[in-house]
């Protein structure tokens, strides 16, 4: 349902542009840098052989570059397929409740329990103010996000904490995504971009050590900062 759900929206973004072919001033590829804030929460870590309430994680903020393309449909508005070089996130160990583990795990707090990559493609529909001619152009963006996580890893740590070797996976996320920014004239072809995305990202870890498997519900409430260079032709 999910993969169905993005292929609409990929479908309907190449619909939109097509559309307005016709009427096309122009193709603008952005590339540039960007840091995502994931603002994580997430629940208690539950299973088997697991204290109640007292181990949880949170997702570290990592910053990549970024890369885009837009097409124009009117003089307002354009349709942006919005990607990036998939970072790499630190999750640290969050202990909640120190007096219900061990010494051992409790002194573990803060530390580095695993890395996880997230792919993260995102397809807008933006609306410019102003006209085709003015230097400043302020724009807001809605539009749908997927996102994959992948090439997780379970560090040491996080080993001993499960003990035993732990594997990791995360349940992919689909869900409404909103930017807003501003587009400046640098002079001929060329325009610098500043936006401030964020999306609804929601998934489940689970882990399995030796067979045992545990959960956490993750929730994040990204905010992304962009600033990228674009060619318009």
């Amino acid at each position: 349902m999910k993969h169905t759900l993005l292929s609409a929206s990929v479908a309907v973004t190449l619909a939109l542009v097509a559309s307005g072919s016709a009427l096309a001033q122009s193709t603008t590829i952005k590339l540039g840098l960007v840091n995502v804030e994931p603002n994580s929460s997430a629940s208690p870590v539950s299973g088997p052989f697991t204290p109640t309430d007292a181990l949880s994680l949170k997702v570290q903020s990592q910053s990549t570059l970024f890369f885009s393309a837009s097409r124009e449909i009117d003089s307002h508005w354009e349709a942006e397929l919005a990607l990036g070089l998939p970072p790499t996130h630190d999750v640290s160990l969050v202990v909640l409740k120190p007096t219900a583990v061990p010494g051992s795990v409790a002194v573990q707090d803060g530390a580095l329990s695993a890395k996880v990559r997230q792919v993260a493609p995102t397809v807008f529909a933006n609306y410019r103010f102003g006209d085709s001619n003015s230097q400043m152009r302020p724009f807001v963006g809605v539009g749908l996000n997927f996102t994959k996580f992948d090439k997780t890893e379970s560090t040491a740590v996080n080993d001993a904490v499960n003990g035993g070797p732990t594997t990791i996976k995360l349940k992919n996320s689909i869900g409404p995504a909103l930017q807003l920014g501003v587009t400046a004239k640098l002079g001929g072809p060329w325009s610098v971009t500043g936006a401030w995305t964020t999306a609804r990202v929601r998934t489940t870890m689970t882990t399995n050590t030796l067979g045992i498997e545990r959960t956490a519900d993750i929730v994040f409430h990204p905010s992304v900062f962009i600033l990228a260079v674009g060619y318009s032709f």
